[in-house]
């Protein structure tokens, strides 16, 4: 069996560089913090505070790319990765020696994860409460990271075939010596329940800012896994016991766009001139994790007509869909008072940081799919309106719908809220794909070029990183 080396970017020197004085040199020359506030500063290191990564976007229904003619979002100007996805390649999108950062990233949180599972309940200070909560706390970034690795990175969730489902390898250890396999769909799951359940009894009920896992938090996770295995009442029951916490949501129709600003900030109340709150700061926000790459998509990537299409659906006469109108900009755009045309085009012009963890809206949307799955549609509905009363100006009720139109609804609810949110769209792609209801091939262009990818196809899963490959020539790979 060989040594699978995943690949970390942060050093030791770099994770530990505040507390050297406390750091001791374990038998195996790794370096683990000794006391429990230096195990409490890894949980609150900036490198935590991330996760997914926008590149993923590319191979999603949401995004249009142009041709030379535009002077931003040309296909040409993409990086190697991001055209190699938006053209459906079907071998790798990195090429030899590149670097995959949403792998790389994902697996040295989880390498900081494993540190302070192992270490802390041994460390000589501290309750047992704060140990225990500490180590709950790790155990659940390492559960949401391999959740996320498993839905990009392996065939989504399926009941019948999990079991020899190419999954990934499940790093359990601080030590980089240990020896892995690729492991199955299944056992990643195991893994992941088995960090959940483990961690939920001691979570905290609150925290003092929002990059901190809390029993709410463990629940919404829960709802989310549940989710994409297709456990429809148990997502259920774990959104709603996580709405119970918090269920705010932000009004958004209190913002517009200021005239006086460029870029960050251009999304502001009018009336008390605070600009649209990002993910530390958003009363939505329940598991803060910035997504990497956000603030690049900002004026380099247009709305597909596809998506564009699904923001016109179900909206009220006179009604304006707020995260339509903040978000994107039609036919032009000026920033340091340079204007830039698109004629015909709309392009996504946020220039924020959105939460790439976990929201209250989520929360909504999961209970409202699962009551429009369990034949509950008037429930759904609810969860909808509440929602849309945030989110569209002069909204007005839905009324009432067969349990497959409302079910259609949630769905394109879900896409107008996350849309350009890192692996959100590919993984609900994948999922349901498998429904013939929604089902759908995936036509790209670049103005002069088209390319399709077939529902169902094998390149919907990212293929791994050839650093990886390199290293582990004997790990089995997906046919994409």
């Amino acid at each position: 069996m060989k040594t699978i080396k995943l690949i970390f970017i942060i050093t030791f020197a770099v994770i530990f560089q505040s507390c050297d004085k406390f750091l001791d040199i374990k038998p195996k020359g790794i370096q683990i913090p000794e006391f429990c506030d230096d195990f409490a500063r890894l949980l609150n290191h900036k490198n935590v505070m991330y996760s997914d990564n926008s590149y993923v976007c590319f191979i999603t229904d949401d995004i249009q790319l142009g041709g030379s003619s535009l002077q931003y979002g040309q296909f040409e100007l993409a990086s190697e990765n991001e055209k190699n996805l938006y053209s459906f390649e079907s071998g790798p999108i990195f090429s030899s020696g590149t670097s995959d950062n949403l792998w790389e990233k994902s697996y040295n949180r989880i390498y900081t994860f494993n540190i302070v599972a192992n270490n802390i309940l041994q460390c000589p200070d501290g309750t047992e409460a704060d140990k225990q909560r500490l180590a709950a706390e790790a155990k659940i970034g390492r559960a949401y990271e391999y959740l996320l690795l498993v839905n990009t990175y392996a065939k989504e969730y399926d009941a019948t075939t999990s079991k020899s489902d190419l999954g990934v390898p499940i790093l359990l250890s601080e030590d980089i010596n240990t020896k892995y396999i690729r492991n199955t769909v299944q056992e990643v799951y195991d893994q992941i329940f088995k960090d959940m359940n483990e961690a939920l009894p001691y979570l905290a009920e609150t925290s003092s800012h929002p990059f901190r896992p809390t029993k709410q938090i463990g629940n919404a996770i829960m709802a989310r896994i549940y989710l994409y295995m297709g456990d429809y009442d148990k997502a259920k029951t774990y959104a709603e016991s996580a709405l119970k916490y918090k269920s705010t949501l932000t009004d958004m129709k209190l913002y517009s766009i200021n005239p006086k600003a460029n870029g960050s900030g251009r999304i502001y109340d009018a009336v008390t001139k605070v600009v649209y709150p990002e993910a530390k700061d958003n009363t939505e926000s329940i598991y803060a994790r910035y997504g990497d790459g956000t603030l690049a998509l900002s004026r380099n990537i247009y709305a597909s007509e596809d998506l564009l299409n699904v923001y016109k659906q179900n909206l009220p006469n006179g009604a304006v869909d707020q995260r339509r109108a903040l978000f994107f900009s039609d036919n032009s755009f000026t920033l340091y008072n340079v204007k830039t045309n698109f004629p015909g085009k709309s392009m996504w012009v946020p220039y924020l940081q959105f939460n790439f963890g976990f929201s209250t809206p989520e929360l909504y949307l999961i209970a409202a799919e699962c009551h429009a799955r369990l034949h509950n549609p008037d429930k759904a509905l609810e969860y909808l309106n509440t929602l849309r009363d945030n989110r569209i100006l002069n909204n007005v009720k839905l009324p009432k719908y067969s349990e497959q139109e409302v079910l259609k609804i949630v769905l394109d609810e879900r896409r107008r809220e996350f849309a350009f949110c890192g692996s959100m769209r590919l993984i609900d792609l994948k999922r349901l794909n498998h429904e013939e209801a929604f089902k759908k091939d995936i036509v790209h262009s670049d103005g002069t070029k088209t390319w399709t990818l077939p529902a169902n196809d094998p390149r919907y899963i990212l293929p791994l990183p050839p650093k990886v490959i390199s290293q582990n020539p004997s790990i089995p790979l997906l046919k994409r």
